[in-house]
């Protein structure tokens, strides 16, 4: 056989090199695969916390507003998904918390848990401090966990 045949004949990889480029990708899909779910977690969360900010500018904006009646007094708090007694439930009319909603650009409260990436939190609950800031407090789950839960003031 002459080296022209020889190179004719040889024109694939062999099924040794296959398995090894397979089992190669296999570990790093292993060893990458953790820390890009961690990755996307974090920037679920991320979005979560601006979605909340955006909801305190949108009460702290529509309580300075003369013109909006029905707003929540000083020094109380409320809860926004879960909890006893939801902000504005489907079907309760009340002027602040429409615009509220209107400037968040939703129809009502009940649209409101549908916009957060993470997972659906258990609670989302407002104070209004005596000067008039809002704090929000975010829960997921039924117990909370430090390394989700958060607050936006």
């Amino acid at each position: 056989m002459n080296k022209k045949q020889k190179s004719l004949t040889n024109k694939g990889f062999s099924l040794v090199e296959l398995i090894i480029v397979i089992a190669i990708m296999a570990v790093l899909v292993g060893v990458l695969a953790p820390q890009y779910i961690k990755y996307l977690d974090k920037s679920k969360i991320s979005s979560d916390k601006q979605l909340t900010d955006n909801v305190r500018q949108a009460m702290t904006t529509t309580l300075l507003d003369p013109n909006v009646t029905g707003a929540p007094a000083k020094s109380s708090s409320g809860n926004l998904i879960g909890g006893a007694s939801v902000a504005t439930p489907t079907g309760t009319t009340n002027e602040y918390w429409t615009e509220v909603y209107s400037v968040l650009g939703l129809a009502d409260s009940s649209k409101l848990a549908a916009e957060y990436k993470y997972a659906s939190p258990t609670s989302v609950t407002y104070t209004i401090d005596a000067n008039g800031g809002i704090k929000i407090d975010v829960q997921y789950k039924a117990a909370a966990d430090a390394s989700v839960d958060f607050s936006i003031q």
